[in-house]
């Protein structure tokens, strides 16, 4: 339960950084578009900020991939589980004497 809450406060971490990058870039690009070509630490600024957000993209893939890899395992085992019962359940029948 512990991990499970962990991850969704990362996850809202990381969709939230994505969302301010996103909205920062855009403001960026529309109030200051020939500041930026001309100012080459706005620039530097703008390529970090491009950097920054590929990044976050692609750790929050990366967490919703390990996620569904946790929640495609534990279905597994419930299967397995649930195989086992279902065998043991044929091979040895309840008694209807007991």
């Amino acid at each position: 339960m512990k991990k499970i809450n962990l991850i969704k406060t990362v996850f809202s971490f990381w969709i939230l950084l994505i969302i301010m990058s996103a909205l920062w870039l855009i403001h960026v690009f529309h109030n200051n578009f020939a500041l930026v070509s001309s100012n080459i630490l706005i620039l530097l600024a703008l390529i970090i900020a491009c950097i920054s957000f590929t990044l976050s993209i692609s750790f929050i893939l990366l967490l919703i991939i390990d996620f569904r890899k946790e929640i495609i395992k534990e279905k597994e085992k419930q299967k397995n589980l649930k195989d086992v019962y279902s065998y043991k359940q044929v091979a040895d029948p309840p008694s209807m004497y007991n």
